[in-house]
This record gives C-alpha cells, structure tokens and sequence, in this order.
C-alpha cells in the first residue's frame, strides 16, 4: 500500500479529526488549549515518499526555563515524539517511514492516535519535574 496524502486525511476524517490544508499542501490539525496546557498545539502532518511526519508547536507558549534542557530531559523520558528546540522554540516532532506493507489499523493506532496523544502530553507534561 502506498501512503499518501489522500490516505491519511481519510483516516483523520474517519477518526473525526478535522484538518485543513496549508499553503504548502500539509495537513495541519490544531489541538485547543485547555485547562490542562493552556495554548494551542499545532501539528503540521507531512507525507510523501511514503514517509508520515509531524512537526508540532505551540505558537503562544513561552516555558518558564531554558528550553533546550526542557527538550533535553523530555527525550530522556520520551521516546515519541522527539522534542526539538528551533527558533528558542520547543517543537515536538516525530516521523514514520512506511514503505513496507503495514495495516489501515498499524497506521491508525501507532503512527495516527499514539503520536496525536503523544505530542499533546508532551507539552502538557513538558515544565513538570
């Protein structure tokens, strides 16, 4: 099967997660701030080449201490999705290749509601000791 773009916003459709596309022709989904991390995560989904790739930020957010050792200690903790400072900006990013023959559900649960999840916890739990 052959990942592409149409695949995977089917999947999110399916999963009621809405998207829109940008003007370079990524998905971006916006996960709202909440009681729990209160400013918005935005996750811009890249595919192609039968790579899946995330790249995460929260435009607003400012942490209180030096986000490289924020992004550092997460990635001791973590191993999904990878904290990255770009910009003095903390950044959660991960990527999949798939170009072997995986399942709808492989995609869905691993490299769709897993990595979404992750990505949010990330932030929430980002400043905790």
């Amino acid at each position: 099967m052959t990942v592409d773009k149409n695949t995977i916003r089917g999947y999110l459709d399916e999963l009621h997660i809405s998207t829109r596309i940008d003007d370079d022709g990524d998905m971006v989904i916006v996960q709202s701030a909440d009681d729990d991390f209160a400013h918005d995560v935005v996750i811009f989904v890249i595919v192609s080449n039968n790579r899946l790739s995330y790249a995460a930020g929260a435009p607003d957010y400012k942490p209180a201490g030096d986000p490289l050792f924020l992004a550092n200690r997460h990635n001791c903790r973590r191993n999904l999705p990878t904290a990255v400072v770009r910009d003095g900006n903390v950044r959660m990013e991960c990527s999949f290749l798939l170009d072997e023959e995986v399942s709808k559900a492989y995609i869905v649960e691993n490299c769709i509601k897993m990595v979404l999840g992750s990505i949010w916890r990330g932030y929430v739990e980002l400043e905790k000791d």
